[in-house]
């Protein structure tokens, strides 16, 4: 006769038991994992990387949420402008900002103290500040990160991806006072300027670098010099004069590049100075000046007496990418992704990074504003938001 297997019905029991409890518990483990992964990481990533995991957890509820999708109706009496805040749209009204999710839900609204407030937006957050109050906000898609009070209005502003930022004010001592501050709202950088007005300020992507365009008069001309400082110093890395040129923006790019674009030339030097291009053009003829988050830029400017549009886009190295001559000239653009949008009445063309045309599309009402949120395009017509 064949051995028989005598089985014990109680541990057979327990063992199943066991296997069931292990399968209904993975998933929660699996999570519990994920996250201790994601806040370790974020330990080590900074304060920013916190924030943007905090918006995102807020955020989730959003997908399980019904709203009425866009387009989404603006308040126009109020309204003054939309941009994106990482992957959502950012509504600027004169004493508010509204965050929409994807669905048009609204996610999170601040209260604004200042009806003329001007918007700067870096990898998830918000810098807000006014030409006619020193308070300077910083927030995320969720929460007010808080704020710092300035000795006089602000007239120009930066932030850089780790969540560092920069402010310029002036003062009865000085036409510009240049403050830097960490993510954690320490000061760790100031300069005074006594003769020129700071216009326009960018930091690198750590926040150690940053470049200034600040603009003065000598004997009845006009004159920029482009500053590039190192944070721990105040003795400049670079500092460069252009008699008879306005320079109205500056970007520091991923690359270790200086983009500055003006009323008659756009210059590209390096973080010491040294000159990598230069494209001039009719005085007074700039129309607009786009950068995304890298420092690609993309310049555009009249030609034959406005008939026309130049478009020129120089990479974060520095390089030129594309040379375009359109046709008249658009009514808003935007530059997201190492790509270009240009909107003129109903139509939309976007280009490539080389000036190649990838996409065109029809809007309902011609855009007054066009932006991009992870990868999508939107825009403001006729007081709404719209989606496409």
């Amino acid at each position: 006769m064949a051995d028989k297997k005598i089985v014990d019905l109680n541990k057979f029991r327990n063992k199943k038991l066991a296997k069931k409890i292990l399968v209904f518990m993975r998933i929660p483990i699996v999570i519990l994992v994920v996250i201790a992964a994601l806040f370790l990481s974020v330990r080590l990533l900074g304060n920013v990387a916190v924030s943007n995991i905090t918006d995102t957890l807020r955020m989730t509820g959003e997908l399980f949420s019904k709203s009425g999708g866009y387009p989404y109706a603006t308040e126009v009496s109020r309204f003054k402008e939309a941009t994106s805040i990482g992957s959502s749209p950012l509504l600027i009204y004169e004493d508010s900002t509204i965050v929409l999710g994807s669905t048009a839900k609204e996610i999170f609204s601040m209260k604004l103290d200042s009806a003329d407030a001007k918007v700067l937006t870096k990898n998830g957050r918000a810098l807000i500040y006014s030409n006619s109050s020193n308070e300077v906000i910083l927030q995320s898609k969720t929460e007010n990160l808080g704020k710092i009070i300035e000795e006089g209005a602000v007239v120009a502003a930066a932030i850089a991806k780790n969540g560092y930022f920069a402010t310029s004010y002036s003062t009865e001592a000085n036409q510009s006072v240049l403050t830097v501050y960490n993510n954690r709202f320490d000061k760790v950088f100031q300069w005074n300027c006594s003769q020129e007005r700071i216009a326009d300020i960018s930091l690198s992507s750590n926040g150690k670098k940053l470049a200034v365009v600040a603009v003065g008069a000598e004997n009845a001309e006009i004159y920029t010099r482009l500053i590039v400082f190192n944070v721990n110093s105040a003795e400049p890395l670079a500092d460069i004069k252009y008699a008879g040129t306005l320079l109205l923006r500056v970007a520091y790019t991923t690359s270790n590049k200086v983009i500055a674009a003006g009323d008659n030339r756009t210059v590209v030097i390096t973080s010491k100075g040294e000159a990598v291009d230069e494209l001039v053009y009719s005085e007074d003829s700039i129309l607009a000046v786009c950068t995304d988050d890298n420092g690609n830029t993309v310049v555009f400017y009249e030609e034959f007496g406005g008939a026309k549009t130049g478009m020129v886009r120089f990479s974060s190295s520095g390089k030129r990418t594309c040379s375009e001559t359109l046709e008249g000239i658009p009514d808003c653009v935007t530059a997201y992704g190492g790509k270009i949008a240009i909107a003129d009445s109903e139509d939309i063309t976007v280009y490539s990074s080389s000036g190649g045309v990838t996409r065109t599309f029809e809007t309902q009402n011609p855009p007054s504003e066009i932006f991009c949120c992870s990868g999508e395009i939107y825009t403001v017509e006729n007081g709404s938001v719209c989606k496409y």
